[in-house]
C-alpha cells in the first residue's frame, strides 16, 4: 500500500465538497465526483444503481426530510492504494432535520444523527471519482440497566 499526501488530500477536498453540496441542497454537488455507473447505498440499505438515481433521490431528500438539514464530518480516514485506488471512512453528523427515514432514530439526544459512510474511490481521468459508497446509521447506545 502507497500512502502519498497529494491523493489523500485530494479525496479529503472532494469529500468536504460533498458535504458542503449537502448544506446548500444541491444534490447534483453531491453527487458530481460520483462515476456514471457509481452504486449507493442508503442508510436504509436501498440500493441505486447510478449516480442520476442517486442525485433523483438526494433532490427528492434535499426538497423534503433533509431540506435545511446540517451535515458536518466529524473524522475522515483515507487509504490509497498504488495510484488508482482508495478507500475512505466518514463519521458525519447530520442535524436540522424535519424527521428522519422509517426506523431510523437519531444517535445522540433527539436531534443528531450520526452515520459511517465507506467509499472506493478510483483515479482515472485525471482526478479521485467514487464508483460506491455505502451509508450506515449509528445506533443510539441501549438504555443503561
Amino acid at each position: 500500500m502507497q500512502t502519498t499526501a497529494a491523493p489523500a488530500d485530494s479525496i479529503r477536498q472532494l469529500l468536504e465538497e460533498q458535504v458542503s453540496a449537502w448544506n446548500t441542497g444541491d444534490a447534483q454537488g453531491w453527487c458530481k465526483d460520483f462515476t456514471a455507473d457509481a452504486a449507493f447505498v442508503n442508510i436504509l440499505g436501498m440500493r441505486f444503481e447510478d449516480r442520476d438515481a442517486n442525485a433523483r433521490r438526494h433532490a427528492e431528500l434535499f426538497a423534503g426530510i433533509f431540506q435545511g438539514s446540517h451535515l458536518e464530518m466529524q473524522e475522515l480516514k483515507v487509504r490509497v492504494f498504488g495510484e488508482v485506488a482508495a478507500t475512505a471512512g466518514a463519521v458525519l453528523d447530520l442535524t436540522h432535520f424535519h424527521k428522519l427515514p422509517p426506523g431510523i432514530r437519531p444517535s445522540v439526544g433527539d436531534d443528531l444523527l450520526r452515520t459511517r459512510m465507506h467509499y472506493v474511490l478510483i483515479h482515472e481521468t485525471g482526478r479521485w471519482q467514487i464508483v460506491f459508497s455505502q451509508n450506515t446509521a449509528v445506533a443510539p447506545l441501549p438504555p443503561a440497566g
